[in-house]
């Protein structure tokens, strides 16, 4: 049980104590007026956890969480704040938290009461402290000549950092008639190329709300599937020619009759394509294509091909391509899993050039991305998700089953529990379009209803 004492009782304890401690014959004690608080952590928190009984039943339970010692907290000594950076998890209960405050030269801790601010206690690393709003800690000297008040905030989400919230901007029927979609961004701007009657039509929304959606031109019926973007830049195949645009409004031809078939993606250092089967890449805008190395038994797909450029987190100038799509599926129908090839491009002038490789998964394997119809992949929270329709061959899912991702570049995916589709989510099977933004947001354009999503994780928008 906690006693409550005024600070004028207490410092005459403290000078009653050090001249008890002064006047022994064996034992010398020093005292100081230094004021500080020089450290503080939290020990521990109770938080709420969630549990699935067996028969399905939701509960919640709570417990102690005691790994909070990496927030860190700053003491800002010039305003006498304490406060942490990052926000502790919204399952905490801020009223139920143990700290470990240290003092300059052994001064003493109090903590000024909400109740009655004339009472304080000692702040104790054994008794919980309520934070759901501001306290203020006394610190004094252990001269008890000095005293100085902090103000102590301990901040704690308001939100779930795993939810993935989604909201529907607009329904613009003039999207939902397209096919072949591929959604991207472009400085503030959205765009959507999709092909009706047997044209690409490139529609872009460049207000801040994203409702408004205007057709912006029109390019041959192939550009649609052979799109890339790259420092704010649209390249894309129109007919034969390798065409760039800023606004989706003008593109200026590259090069023409440039001999490749697809657009698939980009790096920092050029633009890839597929040519005959093979994988070819120019450095000079499309005047010039080369045959990319491949390593031995790689294969190239043939349809539903999607591609991210990510880069390595932990090799500075360094980056990966990843190339999606499938195989034929008369040639083999027995596939269960798409062709994932990687290719990694280090920036450094005269670096090594590396080979594209990969691996062709044809019978069951939890681990492969899965043979899905309109395959689209883009970068989202630290790695790569990607969307289907309908499984293909031996893959029997059904459309739009849920998001895969990847944190490995490729190599493994997994089923994400996080980032899943909005409720009501409705589109024509096999035309959608998936893209992500500069602030975290993914994109989801629906063919059929022409439904416009957008949703982003919540931690993915809190503030650094």
């Amino acid at each position: 049980m906690r006693r409550y004492f005024c600070p004028l009782a207490l410092l005459f304890a403290v000078a009653a104590l050090m001249a008890s401690c002064l006047n022994s014959d064996t034992t010398e004690y020093v005292t100081y007026d230094d004021v500080a608080i020089n450290s503080f952590s939290i020990a521990s928190a109770e938080i709420t956890l969630h549990t699935t009984s067996s028969t399905g039943e939701d509960s919640t339970y709570t417990s102690t969480n005691s790994s909070l010692t990496s927030y860190r907290f700053v003491i800002d000594q010039a305003k006498a704040e304490i406060y942490n950076v990052d926000s502790l998890p919204e399952n905490i209960n801020p009223a139920k938290i143990l700290v470990n405050c240290t003092t300059k030269n052994n001064g003493v801790a109090l903590l000024r009461s909400i109740e009655k601010p004339d009472s304080m206690t000692y702040v104790s690393s054994t008794d919980t402290i309520d934070f759901s709003q501001s306290r203020t800690i006394c610190v004094y000297s252990s001269s008890g000549l000095y005293s100085r008040e902090y103000t102590v905030r301990v901040n704690v989400h308001k939100e779930d950092g795993s939810e993935m919230k989604w909201e529907k901007i607009t329904t613009a029927n003039e999207l939902g008639a397209l096919s072949n979609m591929k959604g991207l961004q472009v400085g503030k701007a959205l765009y959507v190329l999709g092909v009706k009657d047997g044209q690409t039509l490139v529609y872009g929304s460049n207000d801040e709300s994203h409702k408004t959606w205007s057709l912006l031109s029109s390019l041959s019926g192939n550009a649609a599937q052979n799109v890339v973007t790259r420092n704010d830049t649209i390249f894309v195949l129109d007919g034969n020619d390798l065409k760039v645009s800023v606004d989706g409004i003008n593109f200026e031809t590259l090069a023409e009759d440039v001999p490749v078939t697809r657009l698939v993606a980009q790096s920092a250092l050029a633009l890839y394509g597929i040519a005959s089967g093979a994988i070819v890449s120019t450095e000079d805008t499309g005047k010039t294509w080369i045959l990319d190395d491949m390593d031995f038994g790689t294969v190239v797909p043939v349809s539903d091909i999607t591609a991210c450029t990510v880069n390595y987190p932990s090799v500075p100038n360094t980056e990966c391509v990843v190339l999606m799509g499938n195989r034929d599926e008369a040639a083999y129908p027995a596939d269960t899993a798409a062709v994932v090839l990687t290719k990694v491009i280090e920036k450094t002038p005269g670096a090594k050039k590396y080979s594209w490789s990969g691996v062709v998964t044809t019978a069951t394997n939890y681990n492969s991305l899965p043979r899905l119809q309109n395959l689209t992949a883009t970068p989202y929270d630290g790695g790569i998700v990607a969307l289907g329709g309908k499984g293909i061959g031996e893959c029997t899912l059904l459309p739009y089953a849920g998001f895969y991702k990847t944190v490995d570049f490729g190599f493994a995916w997994t089923k994400s529990t996080e980032v899943v589709l909005p409720n009501g989510f409705e589109s024509s099977p096999n035309a959608f379009t998936l893209f992500s933004d500069n602030d975290n947001y993914l994109w989801i354009v629906c063919g059929g209803t022409g439904a416009v999503w957008r949703g982003r994780l919540n931690r993915l928008g809190w503030a650094e």
